[in-house]
């Protein structure tokens, strides 16, 4: 859901990312030597979610936005809610200044039966983890 709507459903979740670089702290004193490893720069969380390809457009006009350098509307907040097979929700994600840096549809051959693939991976400043 972005700003209130569901604008995709998706069959995968290739995955979320948060991580922080750990930075290399030395302190010495005249009895020793401290090495350490303390948390560092945060890298904004990531997530990539893959679908078959479908007729709307929504996606794309929202990564366009990112394309055309509009920040003001490339930015939403969001939401990513997870179902189990009886359609009720087990997880849910606030996903805060969203914005798709990456879309990618896979490649197809004529004549073959394959669905054609559309991946999105998602970059935002803030990830948090809320009830279902």
């Amino acid at each position: 859901m972005i700003d209130g709507y569901e604008i995709a459903s998706f069959q995968e979740l290739s995955g979320i990312t948060t991580e922080v670089e750990p930075v290399d702290y030395l302190s010495s004193s005249d009895k020793e030597v401290i090495f350490k490893k303390l948390p560092g720069k945060r890298k904004p969380p990531t997530i990539i979610l893959k679908r078959g390809k479908t007729s709307g457009v929504e996606l794309w006009s929202w990564h366009q936005s990112v394309l055309a350098g509009d920040i003001v509307a490339a930015r939403k907040s969001a939401s990513l809610v997870m179902y189990n097979f009886d359609g009720q929700p087990v997880a849910r994600y606030y996903l805060e200044h969203a914005w798709p840096c990456k879309l990618e549809v896979s490649a197809l051959k004529a004549g073959v039966s394959e669905v054609l693939m559309e991946t999105v991976t998602i970059v935002c400043e803030n990830l948090q983890r809320v009830a279902p």
